[in-house]
């Protein structure tokens, strides 16, 4: 262990420590100082809001800077002097904390976070501990799960990254941090902790389930096989989010070696090799091959608490046999429904003690359901959509709801470049995200298939994908998009729509689709009612108030309240230059202090409608229209008005254009009309 020597003080709350202090969380300005605990925890910063705190890290950076200027990121991290834990499930309190760092003999500094018995939020602190040495940030993992053990693994799977920074200070009109000091042993003096360390949070399994000796079985010998060799072509072929393939396959690998069908060392063989192949061993594990067998030991090991029977397995780890193969018989409903000797009765009682529903999103969104996130043209759906895949890639907070991290897809059916601006905002800003996967090059989801039994070829590959990756999330932007010569106001078709939505929420991910809200309020998403009816979740997304604020209003939800209080502004970053070197910004959601809203007079149910067809018309925001083509379509479908006389209707359809004009919702040149890019000026041209 490389250690860089310090000059001891009497207490570890008193040894001058580097830290680097950043402007914000987004780490534009750094400045590093020697302090100690114990001056540290006189120091209390005001800032305006929770975003524009100041941020802490007890270490050392190098001074380079990402490409978006940023000081703070895993390849700038030198040294560890001290280290940070996060706490925000709630339930313990500062006092508990400081009594168990001072039953462990660990020196510390508490302090509590500006969501700290907020409402709904309970009790939410940090921890530092100081180190008698700096030491290298390889080596953060270990000694924070001492920490993490002495506080009953409690802490946030957020604390285990490297270069994670943490606010620091009080919000402005808020109370000031409750600060204590506990004295002790500095932490990496105290190796005893490590029979009680607990790393990153993983999900409670149970008791381990009964295995069986299948070995005198050639059959499923032989699947076992098979299965394993698909895991090691699938690993071969993988290009990001490495580790969490590897933990992944290897996992449900360890439940054919409980039932004897496979030996560690065949296991080592094939996928070991893979990991080589793919990479991972030289970039991630620094070429040492005995990390990567650890990793996998550890996996096989877990996986073998859920011994796995091949034999009887109608889903496996082969594309070619699924249970799901005729799309069209589960659409029909012909999937053959459970025996009655599978079904389950339960008392009140049982239903009382029965587990609780696990979450993606915690009171929002759960594993296997499917939602909607909609609104009108332009109101902010496809910034706050990859903002949510982005926060469950990285396991952080939305809007100060907990997730569960995991693979998130994101297919883009439209605007491709554009989103893949958006994300490269979302980049800049959070940091790197390599669960988080844009899909590129989907335009039919929902059209039957060319082959019986199949879906159309976009949906049979999407499918493969899920199924061998198994994401946590999947969101399809948009709908509208995503589902030619399907009318979405025909039963039937929406109908198809939410089943494929099932099919692949079968495979445990959340299915979330993006689409526009009801021409006249917009209170639901648009098509046939079977479509709304059939959603475990809606979000819609209401444009922005007189103060820029756009504000998420949840409509339906089956996993926790209504009233969850979302608000978001729109955020800028550069991401890059176009063909002539000119600068390219992208939009990106930034959460803000709801705050008081502001009334925004609605539009007429005419012009909402007249609104909506421009926005069919053109595909998106910002392309222009003719003025007959729209005045045309508006009048042919006799939604701005039910007139049986045509030179009534197009008087209507003039009427809703002065006053979309006059509401700024529709810009005019030249005979076209278009809905104005609200972020138009941050792409700069960038088409």
């Amino acid at each position: 262990m490389k250690h860089t020597k310090i000059t001891q003080a009497e207490s570890p709350l008193d040894r001058p420590l580097t830290v680097a202090f950043f402007a914000d969380r987004k780490a534009l300005k750094m400045d590093d100082r020697q302090v100690s605990l114990r001056e540290l925890a006189t120091e209390n910063p005001v800032a305006r809001s929770k975003d524009s705190m100041g941020h802490i890290k007890l270490g050392k950076f190098s001074g380079e800077t990402t490409p978006r200027r940023s000081y703070r990121h895993n390849a700038a991290h030198l040294e560890v002097s001290g280290i940070e834990g996060d706490y925000d499930e709630g339930t313990m309190t500062v006092d508990e904390a400081a009594a168990a760092l001072k039953a462990a003999d660990v020196a510390a500094m508490i302090y509590t976070t500006p969501s700290h018995l907020q409402s709904g939020k309970g009790h939410r602190w940090r921890v530092l501990c100081p180190l008698s040495v700096n030491t290298t940030p390889e080596h953060r993992t270990d000694l924070l799960a001492r920490v993490n053990g002495a506080l009953g693994g409690t802490l946030s799977a957020e604390s285990f990254t490297s270069a994670q920074s943490f606010a620091f200070g009080q919000v402005k009109s808020q109370d000031v941090p409750d600060v204590r000091l506990v004295e002790g042993r500095y932490l990496d003096q105290a190796d005893d902790l490590d029979a009680g360390a607990v790393g990153r949070a993983t999900p409670d399994r149970g008791e381990p389930d009964i295995a069986a000796d299948l070995s005198d079985d050639p059959f499923r010998v032989s699947k076992a096989v098979d299965m394993l060799k698909a895991a090691a072509q699938r690993l071969t072929d993988t290009g990001t989010a490495r580790n969490e393939a590897l933990c992944r396959e290897a996992f449900l690998i360890g439940g054919l070696i409980a039932n004897s069908l496979l030996t560690p060392e065949d296991v080592a063989d094939a996928l070991l090799p893979a990991m080589v192949a793919n990479g991972y061993v030289d970039d991630h594990a620094g070429g040492d091959m005995a990390e990567v067998e650890r990793i996998l030991n550890a996996q096989l090991q877990a996986g073998a608490r859920e011994p796995f029977d091949p034999g009887s397995a109608a889903d496996t780890f082969d594309d070619d046999t699924d249970d799901l193969d005729d799309i069209d018989a589960f659409l029909d409903g012909h999937v053959p429904d459970p025996s009655p000797e599978g079904l389950t009765f339960l008392t009140p009682g049982q239903c009382a003690t029965q587990a609780p529903r696990d979450y993606l999103v915690k009171r929002l969104v759960a594993p296997g359901q499917v939602g909607c996130i909609f609104g009108e043209p332009g109101a902010g759906k496809s910034l706050i959509a990859p903002a949510l895949a982005y926060a469950v890639a990285q396991g952080s907070e939305f809007f100060g709801l907990r997730t569960k991290p995991g693979t998130a897809f994101y297919i883009a059916c439209e605007d491709e470049d554009g989103m893949a601006g958006r994300v490269a905002a979302l980049y800049a800003e959070h940091g790197s995200a390599d669960d988080f996967q844009l899909v590129k090059g989907v335009s039919d989801l929902f059209s039957p298939g060319t082959i019986k039994g199949k879906g159309s070829p976009h949906l049979e590959s999407i499918r493969k994908a899920v199924k061998s990756q198994r994401p946590k999330l999947v969101i399809i932007d948009t709908l509208a998009m995503a589902m030619p010569g399907v009318e979405e106001n025909d039963a039937n078709g929406m109908n198809r729509v939410v089943q494929i939505g099932k099919l692949l929420a079968r495979y445990g991910a959340a299915v979330i689709f993006i689409h526009h809200g009801t021409k006249a309020e917009g209170s639901t998403p648009r098509g046939h009612s079977v479509f709304n009816g059939a959603l475990d979740f809606s979000l819609m997304v209401k444009a922005a108030d007189q103060g820029g604020v756009i504000r998420g209003v949840v409509r339906k939800n089956r996993n926790g309240p209504p009233d969850l209080d979302i608000a978001f502004r729109i955020g800028t970053h550069h991401v890059g230059a176009d063909i002539d070197g000119e600068p390219i910004y992208a939009p990106y959601c930034e959460p803000c202090d709801p705050g008081a809203s502001t009334p925004i007079k609605a539009l007429p149910a005419a012009a909402a409608a007249a609104l909506t067809t421009l926005d069919d018309l053109g595909l998106g925001l910002g392309e222009w229209v003719p003025e007959e083509e729209w005045r045309d379509a508006c009048t042919d479908d006799r939604q701005v008005s039910a007139s049986e006389i045509l030179k009534s209707r197009q008087q209507s359809f003039r009427r809703q254009v002065k006053i979309l004009l006059a509401a700024d919702e529709i810009e005019f040149s030249e005979g076209q009309y278009r809905i104005p890019d609200p972020f138009a000026d941050a792409f700069d041209d960038a088409e």
